[in-house]
């Protein structure tokens, strides 16, 4: 049976992005097992502001320089040093595994696996048209969680045979190896079957300066909110996962145990993320509204950090920190997308990018200074404190919400939401 070429594509990039956040996930539970099984906990903070200026600078650097390279080639060329990066860090960690080896590598996996899936969606969207898009997307982001759970738990199955020697690098490097001949194999598929599956190269983007951003931001009250929303966001997520993390290094003291529970965590929270991604996010932002779905993330997190106020321990703070996940990736994003529909798009392509790397990386590290600056005044009850600011920034982003809506509907009364988006407008509930 001859399948059509879009087809084809749906199921190359659903296999791509399963490889790639199958890869992500064994990162992730390779990176918290290590680290968690040699350090304290009370080193995390630091590595979040570590995190936050290595990555700032590195991401910054990335897109000034690669934005005349075709994205097959960049896809490439990032898988190449990834693979290289792999080698290095298991010859590290398994011969020599020091201190700042650990450091080293939790920093360098909160940068290149994202950077990695970040890729494999710009290239979906440069194969796909909108239409085919609207179509596609959905199926080729559940192969990509379907990639998650099959490797978190196969980590959870293969455990027992030699986490310490971090076999699961093997596993990794194979993924990347695989996800590098898809995307070789789908190019010269693609450029066979049809010239309207040709994938593309780049057209140079415009890069904004500094200070253009920040004359952006200083003109418009809908951007500053939506700035500091993401702020407020990320320092209550990384709250939470700082509280998450003592509970998992209290109850898995050894890298082996960590290893075990990691890879059921992340197993569980891609299944979890799978059925909201299918069965609630698109009802939910249909049939309740878009500002009701505002206020579906921060009411879960607030329920959650109270629950941890009141019962802390690993239950707690492992069913917030996946609730937080879990919406962030699903109800929240989708919300948040449609959110930006209220800006010109040469808007969003100026300020994205600052709002998703930069803001971002400066809510890591303004949670670790929170942290840091409690656990110095108030050693021992500092962690419980922390969590009653977490509340506090969470009723704020709440607050902050009704800015938002009031932006969204001053700005589709002006006309500024694009055309594309205008049947949207029912979603946003009339005070």
């Amino acid at each position: 049976m001859r399948i059509n070429a879009e087809s084809c594509r749906v199921w190359v990039m659903a296999l791509l992005l399963g490889l790639l956040i199958g890869a992500n996930n064994l990162v992730k539970i390779l990176r918290d097992s290590v680290f968690l099984g040699h350090h304290s906990v009370s080193e995390l903070p630091y590595l979040y502001i570590l995190v936050a200026l290595v990555a700032g600078a590195i991401i910054a650097t990335y897109t000034r320089y690669t934005a005349n390279i075709s994205i097959v080639r960049l896809i490439l060329w990032t898988n190449a040093v990834i693979l290289s990066n792999i080698i290095f860090f298991w010859v590290v960690l398994t011969y020599f595994d020091g201190a700042w080896s650990h450091y080293a590598f939790y920093i360098w996996s909160a940068m290149a696996t994202i950077i990695a899936v970040a890729q494999a969606w710009t290239l979906a969207n440069h194969i796909f048209t909108e239409e085919e898009a609207r179509r596609s997307f959905g199926l080729i982001a559940a192969g990509g969680t379907v990639g998650g759970v099959a490797a978190s738990f196969g980590a959870k199955w293969s455990i027992h045979l030699s986490v310490e020697s971090n076999h699961l690098f093997g596993v990794i490097a194979s993924g990347y190896i695989i996800a590098s001949v898809l995307v070789i194999w789908a190019e010269s598929r693609l450029k066979g079957k049809s010239s309207e599956a040709e994938i593309p190269n780049p057209s140079p983007p415009e890069i904004s300066s500094a200070k253009g951003v920040s004359e952006l931001l200083s003109g418009s009250v809908y951007l500053k909110t939506i700035a500091v929303i993401i702020l407020v966001s990320v320092i209550v997520s990384t709250i939470i996962d700082f509280h998450f993390k003592i509970g998992a290094k209290q109850a898995y003291p050894s890298t082996r145990e960590l290893a075990g529970f990691f890879s059921s965590y992340y197993g569980w929270l891609n299944v979890a993320t799978l059925f909201v991604q299918v069965l609630l996010t698109g009802r939910i932002l249909s049939k309740v509204g878009l500002a009701p779905s505002l206020y579906v993330t921060p009411g879960a997190l607030l329920t959650g950090s109270v629950a941890i106020i009141i019962w802390p321990g690993l239950p707690s703070a492992m069913l917030t920190r996946m609730a937080d996940a879990i919406l962030r990736n699903s109800i929240h994003r989708s919300g948040m997308e449609v959110i930006y529909m209220a800006v010109p798009a040469s808007v969003v392509k100026a300020i994205k990018t600052f709002l998703d790397v930069v803001v971002e990386r400066v809510g890591d590290a303004s949670a670790g200074f929170i942290i840091l600056l409690f656990s110095l005044f108030s050693t021992e009850r500092y962690i419980a404190y922390v969590h009653f600011i977490c509340v506090g920034l969470i009723f704020s982003w709440l607050a902050l919400n009704r800015f938002l809506q009031s932006g969204y509907s001053e700005a589709v009364r002006k006309g500024a939401v694009l055309s594309e988006a205008l049947p949207r407008r029912s979603w946003l509930e009339s005070d």
